[in-house]
């Protein structure tokens, strides 16, 4: 059951962090790619960036789960929280 929990943790990880990188790439939203430079610029490199980033959007997922529609402003706002 645990190795079970584990691969789909994992999944939903790499699920996340892929729809960062396909952010970043198409410049929406735009502040993707601005934490990112300025993340990788203060040393982390660019998977650490990436999971930090993740973080944020797993956390907004998450509330979509409660019926509250996804905010792309809450979500940029918090991407550029991490740069503080």
């Amino acid at each position: 059951m645990k190795e079970m929990e584990d691969a789909e943790d994992a999944f939903a990880q790499q699920a996340l962090t892929q729809a960062v990188e396909n952010q970043i790439a198409e410049g929406h939203p735009r502040e993707a790619g601005l934490v990112m430079l300025a993340l990788t610029s203060r040393g982390l490199d660019h998977d650490q960036a990436l999971e930090k980033m993740a973080d944020v959007l797993a956390s907004h997922v998450a509330a979509m789960q409660d019926d509250v529609p996804f905010d792309v402003n809450a979500y940029a706002r918090d991407l550029l929280a991490l740069q503080e």
